[in-house]
């Protein structure tokens, strides 16, 4: 009788439970989907997934981060084809507080290494952070929800990115790991810029680009192609900075498939760099390669790189080989002094010192976000920046831009110090000197594009400057884990 029991208890009864949950759930799937519609019904379906996916996330926060980077990607061309319900600002705050929240849980039951959020980038990063809090004095700010909007990109999100980093990526493996979702990206973001390319624009772009969007992407000069990007300037200026960071890394990683692997996705990079059309990306590669020339501590390969970049910019700036090509002709452009797009450029940055000579902390954080046809600033918010930096100077005035640079500047210096004096891993070394030169690039297309404030950079540009200063731990893993084998 025992046993029978034992048999029941074992095999029969838990059949009986999963049969009884399966039928109670097609039932009520039935009678939502019957009077609600098919969405509700779908909707009661999809809870148990989106249940045990948010334990999952909740019990590894790496999950959420990489979740992330990915939405960081995506976000703004799903935004083409897709009306949110909410802000996008609004549905990416709720990812990282989402990440946080799962950060706190696994800290009570697991021991967390919340120290390493005590580097230099932090502190300069938190600098920042007071400085534009301290904006909200700024008589000249009449929105608290126009500094808000504006804050995000600004100041919020790059000591958010810092401390998830310094927290969250915590094994060199999980570097290895974002790089590798990083690249994927790079092929489809490449791709889609050549399907766009060799195959035209789909019914939303074309609606896009007539509603808007060719003013600036169907010029003379060729088309612009941007891909799932915001526009041709950010699309560009990533894929700069794909190409800078994957061609370098590729270097020194040390498994040969994956070495040809990042070759590729730096090449795709390349191509999706050129046929965007931005001229400013020109300085990614540029800048990149020779922040990593200084950095090289392989004088063969920093030599080679060397004469790379000086073949590349005596092509583009003292020839004239291959003007019948568009793609070239427009990157050669970049190199003009006499062209017509950089000296509106420069009249502009007339017009704006003119407007901001007097006012040596901005205009406001968040000025020109909701412009007022009765206010005398009107003519003044409707100059366009054309540049992240001349943005952070409108915003944050010559005070707030020196502030800026000032802290970007001791954040790179103290960046190569770290790779060059405290790094003895070689392949650690390359890949970290690979994304500060990555990052650098980008600091000086800052001054062309506004694309700091911008996702995906916004976000990818502190991850890969954080994981630099996170460099001594993942050194001190490599030398431990060589040491017990």
């Amino acid at each position: 009788m025992l046993t029978f029991i034992k048999y029941i208890t074992k095999l029969i009864l838990p059949k009986i439970f999963v049969y009884a949950g399966l039928l109670i759930f097609i039932v009520i799937f039935y009678k939502a989907t019957m009077q609600r519609g098919l969405i509700s019904g779908y909707t009661i379906v999809f809870i148990p997934f989106i249940t045990i996916a948010m334990y999952l996330l909740l019990k590894n926060p790496l999950w959420g981060f990489i979740i992330l980077f990915i939405s960081n990607y995506f976000i703004m061309g799903v935004n083409r084809y897709i009306s949110f319900p909410i802000p996008i600002s609004v549905f990416m705050d709720s990812i990282i507080s989402f990440i946080f929240l799962a950060l706190i849980l696994k800290t009570i039951h697991i021991k967390t290494e919340w120290k390493r959020v005590l580097n230099p980038l932090t502190l300069i990063t938190l600098i920042w952070f007071i400085f534009c809090i301290l904006e909200l004095i700024n008589p000249k700010i009449t929105s608290f929800a126009d500094w808000f909007t504006k804050v995000r990109s600004l100041a919020f999100y790059p000591i958010v990115m810092v401390i998830l980093v310094s927290v969250i990526l915590s094994k060199y493996k999980n570097v290895k790991l974002l790089l590798l979702v990083w690249s994927v990206l790079t092929l489809l973001a490449a791709f889609k810029g050549y399907w766009q390319k060799n195959h035209g624009f789909d019914s939303t772009e074309l609606i896009w680009l007539y509603t808007g969007g060719g003013r600036t992407h169907l010029i003379s000069t060729g088309i612009r192609y941007f891909s799932f990007f915001s526009d041709a300037g950010n699309y560009g200026s990533n894929m700069g900075f794909s190409l800078v960071v994957f061609s370098i890394a590729a270097f020194y990683i040390k498994n040969k498939w994956l070495k040809a692997y990042f070759l590729i996705v730096a090449i795709s990079g390349g191509y999706g760099m050129a046929i965007s059309g931005t001229r400013g990306a020109l300085a990614v590669p540029f800048a990149g390669y020779a922040i990593f020339i200084l950095l090289s501590k392989k004088w063969e390969l920093a030599l080679s790189s060397l004469f790379i970049l000086i073949s590349a910019i005596c092509f583009l700036n003292f020839t004239t080989i291959g003007n019948n090509n568009q793609t070239i002709k427009r990157m050669r452009s970049g190199f003009d002094t006499n062209d017509a797009s950089f000296n509106v450029r420069l009249e502009n940055q007339k017009n704006l010192k003119q407007h901001l000579k007097n006012l040596p902390f901005g205009a406001g954080i968040g000025f020109g976000n909701t412009p007022d046809v009765n206010s005398p600033d009107y003519e003044f918010s409707g100059i366009p920046s054309d540049s992240w930096l001349v943005r952070v100077w409108i915003q944050t005035g010559v005070v707030g831009l020196s502030i800026y640079i000032l802290l970007l500047f001791v954040g790179i210096i103290s960046g190569g110090y770290i790779i060059l004096f405290k790094i003895r891993d070689k392949e650690l070394g390359g890949v970290l000197a690979a994304l500060l030169a990555g990052v650098v690039g980008m600091t000086a297309s800052a001054y062309g594009n506004e694309i700091l404030g911008q996702y995906p950079t916004c976000y990818l540009y502190f991850i890969c400057f954080a994981i630099v200063f996170m460099g001594k731990y993942y050194d001190k893993e490599l030398e431990e884990h060589e040491q017990l084998t």
